[in-house]
């Protein structure tokens, strides 16, 4: 990509697609089935409207939170990084980012990264093995001398 006359190298990783639609097709089925089983029990037993409200809230925060986990991370050549999720996108450059950690379950090719940033928490779905994750990773660490690669 050329801007200004300066060459400006971006760096793209981008999750494969059918992690995601795994993750959410399981989101949907454990909430369809949630919804199944409270209504059944609220029309036998007749719940109070604060439990309902409770349980509304839980479902809509774990899908608010699922939604903000990234699919796609870029990586621009001044230190940019900018975290793609269908619910917003972060930007924060690498030298801000302390610390990478890598998914729990590291026998298992795909998981999750989280990057602590300055005020929040961003998590990437992934395949550890990728090349082009290993290369971003790989230049935020130059950018960033600091930075902490836990688990990768």
């Amino acid at each position: 990509m050329q801007k200004s006359g300066s060459l400006i190298r971006k760096n793209v990783y981008h999750a494969p697609a059918i992690f995601p639609a795994v993750f959410y097709a399981l989101l949907v089925g454990w909430s369809a089935i949630c919804v199944f089983l409270i209504g059944s029990k609220t029309l036998q037993a007749g719940w109070p409207v604060g439990q309902l409200l409770m349980i509304a809230f839980v479902l809509a925060y774990t899908w608010y939170f699922s939604l903000g986990i990234s699919y796609k991370i870029e990586l621009e050549g001044n230190g940019d990084t900018h975290f793609i999720s269908f619910r917003r996108k972060i930007t924060a450059n690498a030298k801000n980012i302390p610390l990478v950690e890598g998914p729990r379950l590291a026998i298992l090719p795909y998981g999750f990264i989280r990057f602590r940033l300055e005020r929040e928490k961003a998590y990437l779905f992934c395949r550890i093995t990728d090349k082009d994750l290993q290369q971003i990773l790989a230049l935020m660490s130059e950018r960033n001398r600091d930075i902490k690669l836990k688990g990768l």
